[in-house]
């Protein structure tokens, strides 16, 4: 793995070789003290934690992670799959001689952060799942038809646009994955924190069997938050990572 770095204050930017691809991430706070890795959702880019990377960076190394094909790291070559993005995880976590790690996955973050848990667990200190599914069906049904509605006009346009058949890859991680069963999940054994919005588009049935699955796990609902509750609600976010990590 080959990474290439660039100072900018006290964040730097890391461009790590894996699989085919470069991943993008950016380093904030101290290399002395306990790792806190944050994974952003479908579509977006590690800026949508901005306001974790600056109050968490008074007490961790953060690490935010631009998942690959979003934001500035590459599609590359290998499948594209949540299997694939924990090995672009674990990738960055050996890059940066990270023995550990918390890790704060929102939605496909939160997704990618399970698969991490069921392939490298000794790499994992503790995970806060924020509107996690394990499978297609944990989505309310409402979401579910939205999602397919939108996969059904692009995979139309993207006949005539290379923009959107990217765009329609990365919209199909919605559609057909993940397909972890509860079994797989009740292998974890970890710390977790599950979280979900009061009006999540995940269904709160499932993310109580995703928390009663891993053993010791704790369960919050934001009251009033929709699926993207931690971008009004930054600070709400900080206190409930914080107070879980203490």
């Amino acid at each position: 793995m080959k990474a290439q770095q660039y100072s900018s204050g006290e964040t730097y930017s890391l461009y790590i070789a894996s699989g085919g691809a470069t991943i993008h991430c950016e380093i904030t706070g101290r290399e002395d003290t306990a790792a806190l890795v944050l994974l952003h959702g479908n579509g977006e880019n590690l800026h949508v934690f901005d306001a974790q990377v600056h109050y968490f960076s008074q007490y961790y190394m953060t690490v935010a992670v631009d998942t690959r094909a979003h934001g500035l790291s590459t599609r590359g070559t290998a499948p594209f799959n949540f299997n694939t993005f924990a090995s672009d995880l674990l990738a960055v976590l050996d890059t940066l001689h990270i023995n550990k790690a918390h890790i704060v996955g929102f939605s496909d973050g939160a997704i990618t952060a399970l698969h991490m848990a069921l392939t490298a667990p000794e790499r994992i200190a503790s995970m806060v799942l924020l509107g996690a599914n394990c499978n297609p069906k944990g989505l309310r049904w409402t979401a579910r038809l939205q999602i397919w509605l939108v996969y059904a006009w692009l995979s139309a346009i993207s006949l005539f646009s290379v923009k959107m058949r990217q765009r329609k890859e990365i919209w199909g991680l919605m559609v057909y994955q993940p397909n972890l069963t509860i079994e797989e999940i009740s292998r974890i054994t970890l710390p977790t924190l599950v979280v979900t919005g009061e009006k999540d588009m995940v269904s709160q049935r499932h993310n109580d069997e995703i928390s009663h699955a891993i053993a010791g796990a704790r369960r919050l609902i934001i009251r009033g938050g929709n699926h993207f509750w931690m971008f009004s609600k930054p600070d709400i976010l900080n206190q409930c990572v914080m107070e879980f990590l203490s």
